[in-house]
């Protein structure tokens, strides 16, 4: 059995998203608060901290799959989160003006937003030095 695939390893890959998720989360909730004009309240906090973990746990089995670290779970991660919050109206798309949507209409505001927060997680997993 791979490293990657014990339970101990997996408990620990989901023990360690927890600090980071608090303190990235709280960062994003004060830009939000500070810069947005956005009212502090305690499910946008969760919601920032809640992602953030959601985004690094949903690593987790895929490093038991592949049997290593890559940042291309990263992609994956950041995609399928991102594609999902636009979707559902929680998050906008960063980098994309609303008339990109009338001049490419095949394009679907999902599609964009998995794409770009996918390449978002791609950047962040480079800077970090993760192989793919």
């Amino acid at each position: 059995m791979s490293f990657f695939r014990s339970p101990q390893y997996q408990v620990h890959c989901m023990q360690r998203a927890v600090g980071p998720s608090i303190i990235f989360g709280g960062a994003f909730t004060a830009i939000d608060v500070v810069l947005q004009g956005a009212k502090l309240t305690p499910t946008l906090a969760a919601t920032n901290i809640g992602g953030i973990f959601v985004y690094n746990v949903i690593q987790c089995p895929m490093e038991a799959i592949s049997g290593r670290q890559s940042a291309w779970h990263n992609v994956f991660a950041a995609a399928t989160l991102g594609g999902a919050g636009v979707h559902t109206g929680k998050l906008g798309i960063p980098f994309v003006d609303a008339t990109f949507f009338y001049r490419y209409p095949s394009v679907s505001p999902m599609m964009a937003g998995a794409a770009v927060y996918g390449l978002l997680g791609g950047v962040l997993a480079t800077l970090g030095n993760k192989p793919f």
